[in-house]
């Protein structure tokens, strides 16, 4: 694409042309594909029954169970879903705090631990994770306990060594959608055995959805058939759980907020209802703290209004907050105690440390991102060496993914071509990192197909590995035209355009009808539109409480936001707008996301840009 984009005489889409539909073709969502994803029949886990019983005869015998969850916010949600759900059934039941530091696999120090604070436990019950804990499981069942292991990711050979384990991912699993996340997993046992032997809980348990959603979000389940319902489920219980403030307070776009410092959770609908029937603490505790964690984001500013409570909070606000621990070597406590500690207070001191660590985390990341691009980097784009936390690796790999374009792996740097090396990939989603590493000796990966943890068993094995990830992007090139507009639908003047920005009318209908679709996410993304703006009469203003955000205001009256950017694009989109009060020049283009917007009452469309991709010269 060239870096002037000429005004001309062009013939745009006409005017009766449905945006929605043509987007729907582009994207090839058929009604028939849009009705198929929406099903949430699916089969029964193999040996759900079987866990379902033998849960039954932990609780008719008052045996103790320990729950063990993995560390991330998967993990996390499995854990106070697994605590806060097998509590109000009525079991004896305890929470482990894992230990990043371990690994995810868990290992027999933590059988150790778990054994010297409970020592009457006799039942273990993993969540997403345990299905290849082998070490692990044998230390728990060495001293007489009852394994059981819910888990979601690929069971390798020889097989879990449990005594039960449901994983939509084992290797004699006929599941049909196993992409579904681990609190989802447990959150099926759950509902299996309520319906079954609790059928009076069934509305208590339903409402678990909420960390089953959430956890199917943050770990970047596909957004298709019985997660859709689920996403949607969480969503709404999470709006049950938000709760206005009485009094309102100036933003920084001249508008006015509710003040989140008078925030009382519980006024939220859901604690009110909570609150009429007798529950077990430590149910009513994860909903509280949940409440409560949405009072500390709305403190900080990220939550304005009920709106805000979408799969891009999950995904983009909570889920990388609570991920930031393991990233930069923090405490994972304050994570679980947001939901599971008793006292409002300690639960909002919680949740606030969460948000203060994940501000560093952002901190740590540009810094170690400096570090790769000015660094010695001999085997750069595809491997990377990093001298960041360990935990820091994964967020490292995904940026240098994005803008390489292909997989990438960020090891720590090995000291001799004898070392052991280990780091983290991400890939597109055309390449599977597991199954494309598994035929090369002494390279391996474990986790899932796209995100995953990589081992190299000597140093001098990182050519190979080169070799694996530069090979599958040439044959994946060469399969996939990079030419075409950026975006579903191109908008502006310009003769490639579909339609016009002058009318928005159009557009309201078409985001109208877009969000009608949601939720968006893994497998099922949101429609990006690349836009055409005139610097002509375009308005640049910066906005935010520090001036970092830039609005463009076109002719016409669309609104386009750029978060964090005025530092960099301010005077340069000045400069354009100024020259072209004298000089002809051709359109600014932008990829952007399209949204509608209420304020006062009026709702109009607005653009959130995500990157320039031309210049007018």
């Amino acid at each position: 694409m060239s870096m002037l984009q000429t005004v001309d005489d062009h013939s745009l889409t006409g005017e009766d042309t449905d945006l929605f539909e043509l987007l729907c073709q582009r994207r090839g969502w058929s009604d028939q594909y849009l009705k198929e994803i929406e099903s949430t029949e699916h089969d029964e886990l193999l040996d759900l029954a079987e866990m379902v019983e033998a849960l039954a005869d932990a609780r008719a015998t008052g045996k103790k169970i320990v729950i063990a969850p993995d560390f991330d916010m998967d993990g996390i949600s499995s854990g106070v879903l697994g605590y806060a759900g097998l509590s109000e059934l009525g079991f004896d039941v305890e929470l482990h705090l894992p230990d990043y530091r371990r690994g995810h696999e868990l290992a027999p120090e933590d059988i150790a631990e778990i054994h010297a604070k409970w020592p009457d436990t006799r039942v273990l019950l993993t969540c997403d994770g345990g299905v290849n804990s082998r070490r692990g499981i044998a230390a728990a069942r060495a001293l007489g306990w009852m394994t059981l292991v819910t888990d979601h990711h690929e069971e390798l050979a020889p097989g879990s060594t449990a005594d039960v384990t449901v994983d939509p991912c084992r290797m004699d699993e006929t599941y049909a959608h196993t992409g579904i996340c681990g609190a989802h997993v447990l959150y099926q046992v759950l509902e299996a055995y309520t319906r079954v032997h609790r059928p009076e809980k069934r509305w208590e348990i339903h409402l678990l959805r909420l960390f089953a959603g959430l956890g199917t979000v943050s770990d970047v389940m596909p957004v298709l058939y019985e997660n859709r319902q689920l996403v949607r489920d969480a969503i709404s219980i999470a709006r049950l759980l938000r709760v206005a403030a009485p009094k309102t307070i100036p933003n920084p776009w001249g508008g006015f907020d509710a003040d989140p410092d008078a925030i009382d959770v519980e006024q939220s609908i859901l604690m009110q209802l909570l609150r009429t029937e007798p529950h077990h603490p430590v149910f009513l505790r994860a909903f509280e703290g949940f409440a409560i964690v949405l009072k500390a984001f709305a403190q900080v500013g990220k939550i304005r209004d009920v709106d805000d409570l979408d799969e891009g909070f999950f995904g983009f606000y909570l889920a990388p907050a609570m991920n930031s621990p393991r990233r930069t070597g923090a405490s994972l406590e304050p994570c679980f105690a947001a939901f599971t500690a008793a006292g409002a207070d300690v639960k909002l001191k919680a949740a606030h440390q969460v948000i203060e660590n994940n501000e560093l985390r952002k901190h740590l990341v540009i810094e170690h991102m400096e570090e790769l691009a000015a660094g010695d980097q001999p085997l750069a784009p595809w491997v990377y060496f990093s001298d960041a936390y360990p935990g820091m690796y994964g967020l490292l790999a995904n940026r240098m993914m994005e803008l390489n374009g292909h997989p990438v792996v960020v090891v720590n740097r090995p000291a001799g071509s004898d070392d052991f090396v280990s780091g983290s990939g991400r890939a597109p989603g055309w390449f599977d990192i597991i199954t494309s590493l598994e035929p090369h000796d002494g390279l391996s990966a474990i986790g899932h197909q796209q995100a995953c943890g990589v081992r190299v068993a000597k140093a001098e094995k990182l050519g190979d590995l080169v070799a694996v990830l530069q090979e599958a992007t040439q044959v994946a090139l060469l399969a996939v035209s990079t030419d075409g507009p950026n975006g579903d639908l191109v908008l502006g003047p310009d003769a490639d355009c579909d339609a016009s920005l002058e009318d928005l009318q159009p557009l309201f209908e078409l985001v109208r009808r877009t969000e009608g679709l949601k939720p968006f996410g893994h497998g099922f993304t949101a429609p990006v539109v690349e836009i055409a703006i005139e610097p002509l009469g375009l308005r640049v203003d910066r906005i935010g409480s520090e001036s970092q955000h830039l609005r463009l205001v076109t002719r016409s009256g669309l609104s386009c936001l750029w978060w964090n950017v005025a530092e960099e694009k301010f005077d340069m989109l000045r400069g354009f707008v100024q020259r072209a009060s004298r000089t002809e020049l051709g359109t600014l283009r932008f990829t952007a996301a399209l949204q509608l917007n209420t304020f006062r009452g009026d709702t109009r469309v607005q653009a959130v840009i995500n990157e320039q991709i031309t210049t007018a010269a």
